[in-house]
């Protein structure tokens, strides 16, 4: 059976970033321990039932590269020796550039996923709270970069398939971009908090998927239409893929969380596996 991804979510709420719109505190996942050490316990569970996935992702409440050395080369090691993956990836706040040690231990198996909503830094550090152009580091130029783009309410098509493009033709080392619409509340819709509400006046929601898809189809070279996770898009700029998960199927479909030591879904469920 394939599956989309399985996730490793630290819990640790500690991030370098004040994003306004912060997943972490609209999920509020509570702080547990992370039992690291039973990743590979776990991945070895998967494999005798011939489970395998497209991508592995370091993810968590906040920034992981945040947490110890140890711990990410626990990770790293469980995942090269048990490996069920077509790609993996870390999710960064750009911290990871200022690691080295910790870059340097996951630069050639991982590629380095981070998210902005501007080109221009300025803004960027603006909106989503930090303070170090990470993008100008010269570790973020010896990376593989994925760029999780945030579509903001403020900018036409237009500007977004420029801003897209002046990403791709600067930076050589972006593998792929993935267009990224929010999630009001990603466990049950509620606009019952500042995040929430922010993501209403301010950025693209699952809503607008038709109008991306459409405007993205006539202005670039469509490539496919996922016909195995089918809510997922392609788009192709310079050999470069711009991908869109629509959003419109139930929330956590096809994926597994690694959460505390146990294999999860998004509502924290035990996760009963498709064989």
């Amino acid at each position: 059976m394939k599956y989309k991804e399985l996730e490793f979510i630290y819990s640790s709420f500690k991030c370098d970033k004040n994003c306004p719109y912060c997943t972490a505190k609209i999920t509020k996942w509570p702080l547990k321990e992370d039992f690291v050490d039973k990743l590979e316990e776990r991945l070895n569970l998967l494999k005798a039932q011939d489970i395998r996935f497209r991508y592995f992702i370091i993810s968590g409440n906040g920034e992981p590269s945040l947490n110890s050395y140890e711990s990410l080369k626990t990770i790293k090691d469980a995942t090269n020796k048990v490996n069920l993956f077509d790609e993996k990836r870390l999710q960064s706040s750009g911290n990871i550039f200022y690691e080295n040690e910790k870059f340097e231990l996951l630069k050639d198996d991982f590629m380095i996923e981070i998210t902005r909503c501007y080109f221009d830094s300025k803004k960027d550090m603006k909106v989503l709270g930090y303070d170090r152009d990470y993008i100008n580091t010269s570790n973020f130029k010896k990376a593989k970069i994925r760029l999780n783009y945030v579509m903001l309410k403020n900018k036409t098509f237009d500007e977004y398939l420029d801003e897209i493009k002046m990403f791709i033709d600067t930076y050589p080392n972006i593998i792929t971009v993935s267009l990224k619409t929010l999630n009001v509340n990603t466990l049950n819709d509620d606009v019952n908090n500042k995040y929430s509400k922010w993501i209403l006046l301010n950025a693209l929601t699952k809503k607008d998927a038709d109008q991306i898809i459409e405007y993205m189809s006539n202005n670039t070279v469509f490539k496919c239409k996922d016909e195995e996770f089918f809510d997922r898009y392609e788009w192709i700029y310079k050999n470069i893929p711009i991908t869109f998960y629509t959003k419109k199927l139930h929330y956590g479909y096809a994926n597994i969380v690694y959460y505390g030591g146990e294999l999860v879904d998004y509502h924290l469920e035990p996760i009963k596996l498709k064989k």
